[in-house]
């Protein structure tokens, strides 16, 4: 797996997800693997913040016994935020405004999934 293949592939879901503000690829440790952030957006805090959320939403699942996680989301007044497994190591963020379509994004980021986890399958 290189930068070059990963970035291809964030770049492409940001241009086809209208309102795709940042995204990012992270390890379940909560560490950048690779990402494409407003200048504003700390890529450290983005990666610790997506595995302490997944991390407790697969925790609130458990405890209601409600299987495993698909996908998280925090929807603000401004902006949407959806965390997606990738794998068993990687987990995809996804920053979105407040008038992007949600489905349309989980779509891209499912398609997304797909090929980080052919091009990690090795890691």
């Amino acid at each position: 797996m290189s930068d070059e293949q990963l970035n291809f592939i964030l770049k492409t879901m940001m241009t086809e997800v209208e309102g795709a503000e940042n995204v990012a690829l992270v390890s379940k440790e909560g560490l950048i693997v690779n990402s494409i952030l407003d200048e504003d957006v700390s890529p450290m805090h983005i990666a610790a913040m997506s595995a302490i959320i997944l991390s407790t939403c697969e925790k609130a699942l458990m405890e209601f016994k409600k299987g495993e996680l698909d996908v998280c989301i925090i929807q603000g007044y401004e902006g949407k935020f959806i965390i997606m497994e990738c794998g068993e190591d990687f987990i995809l963020v996804c920053v979105l405004s407040e008038d992007a379509r949600i489905d349309i994004a989980f779509t891209k980021m499912r398609a997304s999934v797909n090929k980080i986890v052919d091009l990690t399958e090795d890691y």
